[in-house]
Parts: C-alpha cells; structure tokens; sequence
C-alpha cells in the first residue's frame, strides 16, 4: 500500500501538470482566436489544442483518483491504534507461531522418514534388473505419490523455506507481515462503511477469541464480527471477519 506521502507526492505532480496544461491550452486559444497566424510563437495548430484537452482532462482525472486515495489513506491513518483490533491480531500472531513451532519437529521426523523411503528407492532403481518392467512402473508410481503426498501434507511448513533468513526467523517474519496486512484489511473495509473511526470502545476480544462488537466512525455505524471458517489451522489462520453498516 503505498504512503500518505507517495501519495501527496502524486497529487502535487498532478496540480501542477494541471496548472501547466492549463496555461499552454490559454496561449493555444489565443493563436486560435487568429486562426494561428497572429500570437503563435510555438506553431500551434488545432492538432495541439486537440491533444491538449485530451492530456487536461487525463490529467483531472488522475487528480480525481489520487485525492481518493489520499483520503482514504488519511482515514485508515486517523484509525490507527484500535486496540481490540490489535489484541484480536497480536493473539493470532501469537497462535501462528506456536503452532508453526509445534509443528516444525513433526516436519522433520517426516523429512527424515522420506529420505529413508527415497533412498529405498534409489537402491531398487538402481538394481532394477532384478525387476520386472511392470514392477519397476509400480515402483516408479508410488514413488511419486509418495513425494506428492508429503510436498502437500507440509506445504505450510516449507512455504517459510525460501530466502537467506533461518527457518523460523523466516517464519515469524512473514507472519508478522501478514498480520499488518490482516489489520490493513479490517481498517480498510470499516472506513469503507463508517469513514474514520471515531469510537471503537465497544469493539470487544470475546472469550472465544474472536473480534465482536460496534465500531463508531464519522459517516456511521458498523457491527464487526468475527466467524471461524474450515482449514487445517483454523485456529491460526482460517477466520473471516463480517463488517456491516447499522
């Protein structure tokens, strides 16, 4: 997402293309006013004043787009801090990472045990002609269930394999990551509905560690609520959040 100041960045290049469009297009219907023979010192023809107003009006509405989302940026920043939102999202980090953790010597018991059925293999392979072909393709095929099989059942370990960092540096990283992206998304969607948030005190953890409750803002009302959905870490992962106007 990119920042209030990119953003404000955008919005002042696009004023001032406008400021520059705008001036180039007042010398262009002075030259005009002669039929571009008297006041016309760049040699402007209706070709230029055509794609002038072409360019004024790209250029308007890039402004137009900017400014939106200069405004919405400037609501989830006036937002920020709630601190249910913050308790519900750090428990969460904090069931990831305990649960990754659990599950990371499990993974490697496997590993372990796959090596040793690979090598098993390697050794058939290589004294196949002690086989049949018709048991050699059987070999061959449940071999490659059996890597199917285990690249699936830890693909939720492994997707943290990648980068120079240590396994679980890598792991926590990318959670934490997630977990802004989480609160990015829920801020996100409640100033779509109540604007700036003006009053989050009754937005409430409940007992079963969801994220319930009202959330006041300048153009409005919404009822959050959090339902758990399936996976194989539900208790991680797998959560929607329901945002709706009152």
């Amino acid at each position: 997402m990119a920042s209030i100041e990119f953003i404000q960045k955008r919005v002042d290049g696009a004023k001032t293309k406008i400021e520059k469009l705008n001036k180039k297009l007042e010398r262009i219907e002075i030259a005009k006013a002669s039929n571009y023979e008297e006041n016309n010192p760049y040699c402007y023809s209706d070709y230029d004043l055509r794609y002038t107003v072409r360019d004024l009006e790209e250029a308007k509405a890039n402004l137009q787009k900017y400014e939106n989302q200069l405004a919405k940026e400037q609501e989830k920043a006036g937002s920020r801090n709630v601190k249910a939102i913050n308790d519900f999202l750090d428990k969460w980090l904090q069931n990831c990472i305990e649960y990754f953790d659990s599950e990371y010597p499990k993974y490697q018991a496997a590993r372990e045990e796959y090596f040793r059925k690979d090598r098993e293999y390697c050794q058939r392979f290589n004294n196949r002609s002690n086989q049949t072909p018709e048991e050699r393709k059987a070999d061959r095929k449940e071999h490659d269930k059996m890597k199917r099989d285990f690249r699936a059942a830890w693909a939720h370990v492994t997707q943290f394999d990648h980068g120079s960092l240590p396994w679980r540096e890598t792991m926590v990283k990318d959670l934490t990551q997630e977990r802004i992206r989480k609160y990015d998304d829920i801020i996100e969607r409640t100033n779509e509905i109540v604007g700036k948030i003006t009053d989050a005190s009754k937005l409430r953890v409940s007992p079963k560690g969801n994220l319930d409750g009202i959330v006041i803002g300048e153009k409005g009302t919404a009822k959050v609520q959090t339902i758990g959905a399936g996976g194989y870490n539900i208790q991680c992962f797998h959560f929607r959040t329901l945002i709706n106007p009152m």
